[in-house]
């Protein structure tokens, strides 16, 4: 099968974006693949880009290009904005080539794709009413809400991409079911996890708790430091970068932790080691998080979670895998916190767990015939 993966690499690099080169990858094993990858980073900032992620000639003609040169069976999209827009769903239709689409965050519905503001989760945006994403405070400055609202709302009432898409993948059960409430219907959506090599044999508790991902209020790294003040300011690193690295710096200085270590961003070949020395990986999510590929990692170390119960985290723990807290709630994640750091027996079966599940749900080889499977009943709906 010939795949056209499309994906705009975002101007601040992340899983997202190492995913898709990775399941670019993990296609080419046995299909004929294309990367159609704008970075934004070469885009301008200002009007220009803004209207052009609303509607561009010159990438709707790049895109048609693109899909002419390499006769693509499937376009494979990840990520349009800003760089593709809607070319893609254009071109695509256009052609007559079947369109999926991942659904890595809430941009069908949320100007900023998070459903979280100024500080909360936040829906008000989802019948349409974008112009909720310029009075508050979703984004750096107005004037790039004001373009990423009125973008939105021309892709989903003018263009109405939705219904160029043939099916959506989503990494969570829980992204799959916001998808029907929005009233995509249930035969063009379809959970396909997102995947991670598993390496060796779960060990032996760790040392330190850690948290890996990007540090942004939502992330709700400040409510781990919190917890980890009243947990007695136990080992914790604290693995990424991001807009408030400072910001949770100094409150950790504050609270006093003299045992937690801001390491910053590291290469991803160096973060296996650091997962497999770790008690546990702490994912405090204050927003409706999605299926973040280091809560996978860790798993296939034999690492056992700490998570919110929010968005698609609950799903990796449902079965022993790790531990739950309420999102936001600091008493909640220190209690959880002290009970891992207590019991290595817990820790250690949660681990087992984990990397089993892992083992049997998140490997390249499972990842790849769940897109082969997608990828065949879409081809087989296109009418001859």
């Amino acid at each position: 099968m010939r795949v056209l993966v499309a994906h705009s690499f975002y101007r601040l690099p992340g899983g997202e974006d190492r995913y898709v080169g990775q399941q670019v990858r993990l296609l080419e094993r046995r299909h004929d693949v294309s990367l159609l990858g704008p970075r934004n980073t070469e885009l301008r900032t200002g009007l220009a880009t803004a209207s052009g992620m609303a509607y561009s000639r010159a990438a709707l003609r790049r895109v048609e290009e693109e899909l002419a040169r390499f006769d693509p069976d499937i376009v494979h999209l990840h990520n349009a904005y800003p760089a593709l827009g809607p070319a893609v769903h254009l071109a695509a239709e256009r052609r007559g080539v079947p369109l999926v689409m991942t659904v890595h965050n809430f941009r069908l519905r949320c100007p900023n794709g998070y459903m979280f503001t100024e500080g909360a989760p936040c829906r008000r945006c989802e019948s349409g009413m974008y112009a909720h994403a310029v009075v508050h405070r979703c984004f750096p400055s107005r004037a790039q809400a004001a373009g990423y609202a009125a973008a939105l709302w021309v892709h989903r009432f003018v263009l109405r991409l939705h219904d160029k898409v043939r099916t959506f993948i989503t990494p969570s059960g829980f992204v799959a079911a916001r998808l029907l409430e929005w009233g995509v219907p249930p035969d063009r959506v379809e959970v396909v996890r997102n995947f991670t090599e598993v390496r060796g044999e779960p060990g032996s508790a760790g040392s330190y708790l850690m948290y890996l991902g990007r540090l942004s209020g939502e992330k709700g790294v400040d409510v781990l430091l919190r917890a980890a003040r009243a947990a007695g300011d136990p080992p914790l690193k604290i693995v990424g970068d991001g807009p408030v690295q400072a910001p949770l710096e100094g409150l950790a200085r504050d609270l006093g932790l003299e045992r937690t270590r801001f390491v910053g961003r590291v290469e991803a070949d160096a973060v296996p080691a650091l997962l497999r020395d770790a008690r546990a990986l702490v994912l405090p999510s204050v927003w409706d998080e999605n299926a973040p590929i280091a809560a996978l990692e860790a798993m296939a170390l034999g690492r056992p979670l700490v998570v919110a119960r929010t968005g698609g985290l609950p799903e990796l723990v449902g079965s022993g895998e790790g531990f739950g807290c309420e999102p936001g709630d600091v008493d909640d994640l220190a209690a959880t916190l002290r009970s891992v750091l207590d019991d290595d027996d817990a820790c250690v079966r949660a681990g087992r767990r984990a990397w089993e599940r892992a083992a049997a749900e998140f490997t390249p080889d499972r990842h790849l015939e769940r897109l082969e499977d997608v990828y065949s009943k879409v081809a087989a709906s296109v009418p001859n």
